[in-house]
């Protein structure tokens, strides 16, 4: 039940526009949460913005013992007035951006993703200034709130917020932690929460080094039917032969050739998500309230990071909750080989609303050697995107191992850095 007498906690959602935010409030719901909310939604297009709060009513109307109470506004300094966390989900260049971000690397003999590589430097292109506006915002308006960072890519944005704004209070989140320790749950056949793990690494670019359950690591039982883990993306062996649990991402790296030929001659992603997007709009304008179910559409999307993610953090902080999350936050020390202001995903406690230190964990040196490389990429990435400074954005890209010498590294620049 509510607390009575207690403040409101208030969200500020940026991008709250998205067709799948309702998902949010669900999200929150099944969490069961003990404070009463208020979830501002904020984006551009007014008709989205209202479709979103009709269903979010919608869902929020089948859980009577919470108080969670949605409404949406254009206007972003009104919104930020008062807000305890803002919720950062915003995509600057909409699904166009990603499909050019997801094809145009592919000229040069390079994986096209969102996140990392010539793509993910296109993304944060887009991205670092549209996100350091908000912020300097909340630095006159929220100066204490809590932003929660879901946009893409996601370190590269938190860096460059720790950076270049006095936005101090930042964590980044992403789901996809949690799903491989899902997997390796269901592999092992025991609950998630009776298992516990060593990770650390960067968003994307994490590993596993160590499965424990009752005291005892059963890594080795888990690499040795690793080929068992859904969509690993990693050969096996190479698995094997390094002895940790890679993120999937990483078969950009170790597989560059086989992603190419497996994506050659197929829509890139974006163009997948832009048709979903269509049908849900479609199908939100149809809707009509007061049948109990929201559109049919909604969950096409996926979206499990409200539930995976977002919404147990947001309570944990909000609430004083006990947890172990998969974080984004500054190093300061976790991994020594890294610099402290370079982000690093890691499992950290969180309790009575404050982070506490990381978990431990040694990871192999050739590991800790493509780390120290992806980091040079990105924090080389934020400065020379938001410093307008070519030569450090040349020198990210060189730092990027997908990019083969200075010569692609400076055609790369010519298509996207002056976009």
């Amino acid at each position: 039940m509510t607390m009575s007498g207690a403040k409101r906690v208030k969200v500020v959602v940026l991008g709250g526009s998205s067709l799948s935010t309702p998902l949010l409030f669900e999200a929150l719901a099944r969490h069961e949460p003990q404070a009463a909310y208020d979830i501002v939604l904020v984006g551009r297009d007014p008709e989205r913005l209202e479709l979103v709060h009709r269903v979010s009513q919608e869902l929020l109307a089948q859980f009577s013992t919470v108080d969670i109470q949605p409404s949406f506004t254009g206007n972003v300094e009104l919104a930020l007035e008062g807000a305890d966390f803002c919720l950062n989900q915003i995509r600057p260049g909409g699904l166009e951006g990603r499909a050019f971000d997801e094809s145009f690397p592919r000229q040069f003999g390079i994986p096209g993703e969102e996140t990392l590589g010539p793509g993910g430097f296109s993304n944060a292109r887009r991205s670092l200034p549209a996100v350091l506006d908000y912020c300097r915002l909340m630095e006159k308006i929220a100066p204490d709130a809590l932003l929660l960072n879901l946009t893409n890519p996601c370190s590269l944005v938190q860096y460059a917020v720790r950076r270049y704004t006095r936005v101090n209070n930042i964590i980044g989140l992403c789901e996809l932690p949690i799903v491989i320790m899902e997997r390796v749950a269901s592999l092992l056949k025991l609950p998630l929460t009776e298992l516990e793990f060593d990770l650390g690494g960067m968003n994307h670019f994490s590993w596993i080094t160590a499965v424990r359950h009752a005291g005892r690591d059963r890594l080795a039982e888990v690499l040795a039917r690793v080929e068992q883990l859904p969509k690993l993306g990693v050969d096996p062996e190479l698995v094997r032969a390094i002895g940790a649990i890679p993120s999937p991402f990483m078969r950009f790296y170790f597989h560059p050739d086989r992603v190419l030929e497996e994506t050659a001659g197929k829509p890139v992603r974006a163009k997948e998500l832009m048709a979903t997007g269509d049908e849900m709009l479609a199908d939100f304008r149809h809707w009509r309230p007061g049948t109990g179910q929201p559109p049919a559409t909604l969950r096409s999307r996926g979206a499990v990071w409200f539930e995976k993610i977002v919404a147990p953090v947001l309570i944990a902080f909000a609430e004083g909750r006990k947890g172990v999350f998969p974080l984004n936050v500054e190093n300061r020390g976790a991994l020594p080989y890294l610099p402290d202001r370079a982000i690093v995903e890691m499992l950290i406690p969180v309790e009575n609303g404050q982070l506490h230190t990381p978990r431990h964990v040694e990871l192999p040196h050739d590991v800790e050697a493509m780390l120290h490389r992806h980091c040079a990429f990105e924090m080389l990435a934020a400065e020379g995107i938001v410093e307008q400074d070519r030569a450090k954005a040349a020198r990210a890209l060189l730092s990027e191992s997908l990019v083969k010498s200075f010569d692609q590294a400076q055609q790369i620049l010519n298509q996207v850095f002056e976009k």
